[in-house]
């Protein structure tokens, strides 16, 4: 077929020729486009650098936030200049390492932790910032072993039995009452916050581990085992008709202080079962206190008639 049959029979099927076509042409277009995705593709970037938060034991120390990851690991997250210079000083057999910010500057505190024997690794502002579960942290923090004491009942005289409290800073704030007031063992009931938790461990300023505890503890059914190691489990109320100061000697020698969930209280279930109710004498305007404050106030009681 000759050329000029060829663009008369084209014509007639699309209603125009590919000379009426110009720049619209549908097959330079195409060619066009294929130039332009070949140029781009000469011209890509090369693919970026693994980043830090991909790195695999950074993602095992950012997972220690977690209780999952705490489990998994076996380890938990110490963060903050005194709760590593606590943990270091008192356990470093559960210490891992020592990181800090390639920026710390408190040579002191270095100090402190070589002369604890433990290494101390320096990580970018952005490897802290991945690692650590506060948002500005002090720079500095510790990775340690899950372990902890267990209370021994034979020769504690005071004991903390927790109900359900899941405010992370209120059980750190149990702990350090538990120092501060010579407490000799805690049982965490079932639902109370893990003390692992890294905000327990702040709370706690780190000396939650100087207080044996146990966890995930059944209270109705601990109580038999405290009654026979001869404990009075005495839980408070602000119904209550007597202070804790009130207690007979035989109570006061061995005393199992039950503290509940800081809005509902402690389980009905659970305080019925208690020997004692006693009360904080304060003003009747005020309904109740914080749990840790009450807690406080409570141990500080239980100290002095020990005296």
């Amino acid at each position: 077929m000759q050329k000029s049959t060829i663009k008369t029979a084209y014509t007639k099927s699309f209603g125009h020729s590919r000379d009426e076509l110009g720049d619209e042409n549908p097959w330079a277009g195409k060619k066009k486009e294929k130039d332009e995705k070949k140029a781009a593709l000469q011209w890509r970037p090369a693919p970026a650098k693994r980043e830090e938060k991909e790195l695999p034991w950074l993602k095992a120390i950012h997972s220690l936030a977690t209780e999952k990851g705490r489990e998994k690991e076996g380890l938990f997250l110490a963060e903050g200049a005194r709760v590593v210079v606590e943990i270091a000083e008192h356990h470093k057999d559960l210490v891992q390492g020592v990181y800090v910010d390639e920026t710390f500057d408190d040579e002191e505190l270095r100090k402190k932790i070589k002369e604890a024997g433990l290494r101390i690794h320096s990580l970018t502002p952005s490897q802290m910032k991945q690692a650590s579960s506060v948002v500005s942290g002090q720079g500095i923090f510790a990775v340690c072993r899950l372990a902890n004491e267990k209370p021994n009942y034979d020769t504690a005289h005071t004991i903390t039995l927790v109900d359900a409290v899941q405010d992370p800073g209120n059980l750190g704030s149990l702990f350090r009452n538990a120092v501060g007031f010579g407490i000799d063992g805690i049982i965490l009931g079932r639902g109370t916050v893990d003390p692992f938790n890294p905000k327990v461990v702040r709370g706690s300023s780190g000396c939650f581990l100087r207080t044996p505890f146990e966890t995930g503890i059944d209270l109705q059914e601990r109580f038999s085992l405290l009654r026979q190691k001869g404990f009075c489990i005495v839980a408070s109320s602000p119904h209550a008709k007597k202070s804790i100061t009130k207690l007979s000697h035989r109570q006061a020698k061995k005393i199992a202080l039950l503290i509940g969930n800081e809005g509902s209280g402690t389980n009905r279930q659970v305080s019925e079962l208690a020997d004692e109710w006693v009360k904080i004498d304060m003003e009747n305007s005020l309904e109740s206190l914080n749990v840790a404050v009450a807690h406080g106030i409570l141990s500080y009681q239980i100290a002095q008639m020990r005296e």
